[in-house]
């Protein structure tokens, strides 16, 4: 069981690194992937100064055609952090997995 995990991140996700497959319930109409970053921190979009300050964290979900006829729901947990340069004017920001999500995307 702890080899498949790692064979779940390669076979969903093969093109995006650091992101980690919490969990993948299938039924007949439909696949739930729970995914995370697995990235310690991540840094600031505006100033580029790297943080590992939790500020909070909230769900996305992309969205994705479906696979082998199934609606494929990906639920993305996405974390805030805070932007520890204090001469830069955004408190906090969002990270964004390179391959998976950008900036106001939907």
């Amino acid at each position: 069981m702890d080899d498949l995990v790692p064979r779940l991140e390669g076979l969903l996700f093969p093109s995006v690194a650091g992101v980690r497959v919490l969990s993948v319930d299938v039924d007949v109409e439909s696949v739930n992937v729970q995914v995370e970053c697995s990235a310690v921190g991540h840094s600031c979009p505006g100033c580029g100064d790297w943080s590992t300050q939790l500020h909070s964290s909230y769900l996305r979900f992309p969205v994705d055609g479906p696979v082998g006829g199934r609606r494929v729901r990906l639920s993305l947990r996405v974390r805030h952090f805070v932007c520890g340069n204090p001469s830069f004017g955004r408190r906090t920001f969002a990270e964004q997995i390179e391959g998976l999500t950008r900036r106001h995307g939907r």
